[in-house]
């Protein structure tokens, strides 16, 4: 149309604005079609890199970015996988063993603070703990929130009178908050070399965690298998250990109590439903859950087996900014 205004008004003669002025016409046509044909799934092939071969079951655009949900339930943050819905152990699809197992390191997790909701799995899980009395709930994104509406397994959240959802970011709330104090602060935080992921695992932002920790308190947060990440955390707490792809950490030493857990799972109910029931089939697959993170020592590692295998690591601080820049350059 640009090209179309400037042949108008130029010198050249009555047939070559003709000829001119067609073939303007014609890239139009062309750039109309070829719009609606590549624009077709654009989201989803910019988050599978190539031509995908399906729409997004759900996709939810705000200020703080574009959530999108897959057909198998796979929630995405800004094209980066952010969890899954889903809250049983049976098929345990998105690591939910993780928040399950906050009564194996705290004897009465009573005031819970997560940061970050995504699809509300997590939530789901914390909130239904028997040993939980309330859960505080930061999330920047309140787009979740309208995703969370839409699945069965999680949107009772919303109506949990146990559960408060705030809108805000996690460390600006906490900065907010002096006074606000937890039994455990739980976050599952995104991707270590994710821009901004420094903000949730820097040694000045332990040391934010720290002081809303009542005493006896637990941090326990995804490194995502950042070995930098999990340095930071035993150095910054003076007890910890690795569980899984979290670090669990303490300012006074942690009580890990397979008993208490299975006691706790016994009981586990979400919505009216029991995780295990009291049937011999339930009872031995509880037994063997156990059994298997008592003896896993993959699943476990204590910090100063950690502090040992990571002697070469440096920390992660809000000044280096973790490895927000060294991954992509395969640095480390």
């Amino acid at each position: 149309m640009c090209a179309g205004g400037l042949i108008a008004a130029g010198q050249a003669t009555r047939q070559d604005k003709i000829r001119l002025g067609g073939l303007a016409i014609a890239v139009l046509i062309l750039g109309i079609g070829a719009i609606a044909l590549l624009s077709q799934r654009l989201l989803e092939n910019l988050q599978a890199k190539t031509l995908s071969d399906h729409d997004f079951a759900h996709i939810v655009e705000t200020h703080s970015g574009i959530i999108t949900v897959d057909t198998d339930g796979t929630v995405f943050g800004n094209g980066m996988y952010d969890g899954r819905f889903n809250t049983d152990l049976n098929s345990d699809r998105n690591g939910i063993i993780r928040p399950y197992a906050l009564s194996l390191f705290h004897p009465a997790p009573r005031d819970v603070l997560m940061i970050g909701l995504s699809s509300g799995s997590w939530a789901q899980v914390i909130a239904n703990n028997p040993e939980v009395s309330s859960l505080t709930v930061v999330e920047i994104n309140r787009g979740y929130l309208e995703l969370i509406a839409t699945h069965d397994d999680v949107k009772s959240i919303l109506h949990n009178p146990k559960v408060k959802i705030i809108e805000d970011d996690g460390r600006r709330w906490l900065g907010h908050h002096p006074d606000a104090h937890f039994d455990a602060v739980v976050s599952n935080t995104t991707y270590h070399f994710r821009a901004n992921a420094t903000n949730l695992l820097s040694s000045e932002f332990l040391d934010l965690v720290k002081q809303h920790l009542k005493p006896g308190g637990i941090f326990f947060y995804n490194t995502t298998s950042s070995r930098r990440a999990q340095r930071t955390g035993c150095i910054a707490f003076p007890y910890g250990a690795r569980f899984l792809n979290h670090m669990l950490v303490s300012q006074t030493p942690i009580a890990w109590d397979y008993a208490r857990w299975r006691r706790t799972l016994e009981t586990y109910s979400i919505d009216g439903k029991r995780e295990f029931a009291s049937d011999d089939v339930d009872r031995a697959r509880l037994d063997e859950l156990i059994a298997d993170y008592r003896q896993d020592s993959i699943a476990v590692e204590s910090c100063p087996e950690l502090l040992k295998a990571t002697a070469d690591q440096a920390l992660v601080t809000d000044d280096n900014m973790g490895t927000e820049w060294r991954y992509f350059l395969h640095m480390e």
